[in-house]
């Protein structure tokens, strides 16, 4: 009885009673691997490996969590500048890089609706520094108490994202089982094509009685599960039906599973192949829009919010996630874009090159002399809008971007002269 109570004793697990961890595996029959793969058991959760070999929900995820597994994420203070008292985010797990932490944490969202780190390392007032991913099928909840590998972990040790969309592997299991049926059955007859038809008595032969008959087309129709052609006495004959080879292929059918999957993973379905209306160059953009705000944002504030809180940051600091290389444009729509942002003062200069991955000027250097005529129309502006448009300390910073470099005690007068 011991070994029972040692087992089942609330708070103590089976290392802290025998000094070695629990090591066990489960040997899964075929059979089961199978029914699972195509709905032969059961109507619940579908494996997740079962589900990857389906390439629309393997396309699925990767526009899904490696899309935004390769966005910046920032820490950010009360005046919004990029600044990380921790430095967690700077590198989550020392092992592993952090577009694969975050891979890995997007995949398990849109799975599971829910993925897990566990803290491994501590800075800086107690806050994580560092932290690994967890695979959800090693995490077990029990009791109000979290469990990885079957041993309790305090609760300060672990980090639990929570998506607001249900899993996918629950919710669209239907639509992905049905999936591979379609492609187990195309993938028989693409292997040994066979019409349907039907089988007659030869004319000398007496015809079979009907238990007779069932028995015959029960091993028959067990043996084209496994092979496309079966066996038969020579007292039958085989008559084939005429067909059609796109159809044997059940490509309609395909087309369809693949769009439910796109609708249950929120992802246009031409992205996965699914041909459902006309693009044009001008609504390509809306498209990556839309895929952001009605699927990808989703997951992004959890994951902000999550990294947010006050057990992973001091108050005052969040996270944000940076789409800018997301929804970067083409070239001449990006330049079109700095120089109103510019000209607005929405932006400086040295921002705007910073989103093109180019280093900040120098104040005195060549480049960032203007042209003779450029020069002339800030120093009209400069002239006309002092007082009006402009404050001083705005007409001094335009001729300084002209390469003017004029001190901070110079304030340009209204009628040209200095003051």
């Amino acid at each position: 009885m011991s070994f029972f109570r040692d087992l089942f004793v609330p708070g103590q697990s089976l290392s802290e009673s025998n000094g070695h961890d629990p090591k066990f595996e489960i040997v899964v029959p075929p059979e089961i691997v199978k029914g699972d793969r195509i709905g032969g058991f059961g109507g619940g959760r579908i494996s997740r490996k079962s589900a990857l070999e389906v390439p629309a929900v393997l396309r699925s995820r990767n526009l899904i969590a490696g899309t935004l597994a390769t966005l910046p994420i920032h820490v950010r203070n009360e005046r919004r500048e990029i600044s990380d008292p921790t430095g967690f985010l700077d590198q989550i797990d020392p092992d592993v890089p952090d577009v694969v932490t975050f891979a890995q944490t997007y995949e398990d969202l849109l799975f599971e609706s829910v993925s897990w780190w566990r803290v491994t390392a501590f800075g800086f007032r107690s806050f994580p520094i560092n932290a690994t991913h967890v695979p959800v099928s090693r995490v077990a909840v029990s009791g109000g108490r979290v469990y990885i590998d079957g041993l309790p972990v305090p609760d300060h040790e672990v980090i639990r994202f929570d998506s607001p969309n249900p899993p996918l592997l629950v919710h669209a299991a239907r639509a992905i089982r049905t999936c591979l049926l379609l492609d187990s059955t195309a993938s028989l007859y693409a292997d040994s094509p066979m019409p349907l038809g039907y089988f007659a008595t030869h004319d000398d032969a007496e015809d079979p009685t009907e238990p007779e008959i069932q028995d015959i087309l029960d091993k028959w129709q067990q043996s084209r599960k496994t092979k496309a052609w079966g066996y038969v006495s020579k007292a039958l004959v085989a008559h084939t039906l005429q067909f059609d080879a796109e159809q044997i292929q059940l490509a309609d059918q395909r087309q369809h599973a693949v769009l439910e999957i796109a609708r249950a993973a929120g992802v246009d379905p031409e992205d996965l192949g699914v041909s459902t209306t006309s693009r044009t160059y001008q609504n390509a953009e809306q498209r990556r829009m839309d895929l952001l705000d009605f699927t990808l944002r989703a997951y992004v504030v959890a994951v902000e919010q999550r990294l947010s809180m006050r057990d992973i940051l001091p108050g005052g600091y969040w996270s944000k996630v940076n789409f800018d290389a997301f929804l970067r444009s083409d070239t001449k729509t990006r330049m079109e874009t700095h120089q109103i942002g510019i000209t607005t003062g929405v932006t400086t200069l040295d921002e705007a090159r910073d989103l093109e991955d180019r280093p900040p000027l120098d104040a005195n250097s060549d480049q960032n002399m203007s042209s003779p005529v450029e020069l002339a129309g800030l120093i009209q502006k400069i002239y006309l809008g002092v007082g009006v448009v402009l404050t001083a300390a705005e007409a001094r910073s335009i001729a300084n971007r002209a390469g003017a470099n004029l001190p901070p005690g110079f304030e340009p007068s209204t009628n040209g002269a200095s003051q």
